[in-house]
């Protein structure tokens, strides 16, 4: 028995709430993609892979969704759901509320752009501009730059998990009293929820927060290149055994930018703020970094107790030795396939190819 078995999720989402089932079926949930006939418009089409990622587990059926008698023929497969998942601009998105007045132990969950009320409501929408109105831009890059839009459907999968999270409360609440709810889920809210403290910052001290973030001052706390890639290091006054391990380590190898650092002004916390310094370190350690890769680089950091660690291309996660002990990437129709972000105590993950159009189990029919 998995957490979500025997809980059945309709779902008619096709951009912003698809991860949401995604999560559920990974949980056990059996999920079914409600299609009408030549299927819903979906934007994840765009990719095959990223459609794969967001349905896998799934199933999927059509239904003739048109009219009064194509509502009353959802509402009758509603009968045996105990959750709901509509998107703005996809089926009966104007219908939730008709949906709680005939059904109201269900939880219906309105996943949209920016929310099912306000001047924004019925406003056009794109990734790029989720992430621009939800704030997370202005936090993206380097200062220097303009802002940096994050790759990947970075909405889609942050009101997904949104959605996901306030969607297994309102189960639960409705489980144990017999009354569902209705949960509005804005990508936008969603977004400028994930700022960090970027807008406490503005209420406490009346500060803009900036790109680059508040941690990364000193001129040694950046990513820097080597031999084969790039890697992080952090060796700032503050953190002292790693500062005189990265010197003493050049030192050592007697490279010329162990003594360059050994000038008195890489003693001055405020000078080395200044990006007359950056700039200087940067040509000093990559001199150093130039010969070395990414895994003797932190090798040798980790036995002189400094702080520094590779940066993972994209390319080297499905072999990445921690991924791959706990089990992280699977199998599925000859491709490697991330699973879920968690381990549990029982093993529960499983997954199946994404749907076909009409790939309907006969119990679901």
């Amino acid at each position: 028995m998995q957490p979500y078995s025997g809980i059945r999720i309709l779902d008619l989402a096709h951009w912003l709430g698809s991860y949401t089932g995604r999560l559920f079926a990974d949980l056990g949930a059996e999920v079914i993609r409600i299609e009408p006939p030549g299927g819903l418009p979906d934007r994840e089409r765009a990719t095959a892979g990223t459609f794969a990622f967001l349905n896998a587990s799934k199933s999927s059926i059509t239904l003739d969704m048109d009219g009064a008698a194509g509502f009353n023929r959802f509402l009758a497969l509603c009968g045996s759901a105990q959750a709901v998942i509509l998107e703005r601009d996809g089926p009966f998105w104007d219908r939730a509320e008709a949906l709680r007045t005939a059904l109201p132990g269900l939880v219906v969950t309105c996943v949209s752009p920016f929310g099912r009320t306000g001047p924004m409501a019925e406003a056009p929408a794109s990734d790029l501009t989720l992430q621009a109105s939800g704030g997370i831009l202005w936090m993206s890059g380097r200062i220097e730059a303009a802002p940096l839009r994050l790759p990947f459907g970075q909405a889609a999968m942050v009101a997904g998990t949104y959605a996901a999270t306030a969607t297994a409360m309102c189960l639960r609440d409705a489980e144990r009293r017999g009354r569902g709810h209705l949960v509005d889920v804005s990508a936008q809210e969603a977004i400028a929820h994930s700022l960090q403290n970027a807008v406490q910052v503005w209420d406490l001290e009346q500060r803009v927060s900036v790109r680059g973030g508040e941690g990364t001052r000193d001129a040694t706390e950046d990513v820097f290149a080597c031999k084969d890639g790039h890697v992080f290091l952090a060796a700032p006054p503050a953190l002292p055994n790693s500062w005189n391990g990265l010197v003493g380590w050049m030192e050592e190898l007697g490279h010329p930018s162990g003594s360059a650092l050994r000038d008195t002004r890489w003693t001055d916390r405020e000078w080395r703020k200044t990006q007359a310094a950056k700039d200087a370190f940067r040509k000093l350690f990559c001199d150093f970094t130039a010969g070395l890769t990414r895994e003797e680089l932190c090798e040798g950091a980790k036995s002189r107790k400094i702080v520094m660690a590779p940066v993972a291309r994209l390319a080297d996660l499905p072999d990445d030795p921690q991924l791959r002990h706990r089990g992280f990437f699977r199998q599925l129709d000859g491709h490697r396939f991330p699973g879920p972000p968690y381990a549990l105590s029982e093993p529960v993950w499983r997954v199946a190819p994404a749907p076909e159009l009409s790939q309907a189990t006969a119990e679901v029919a």
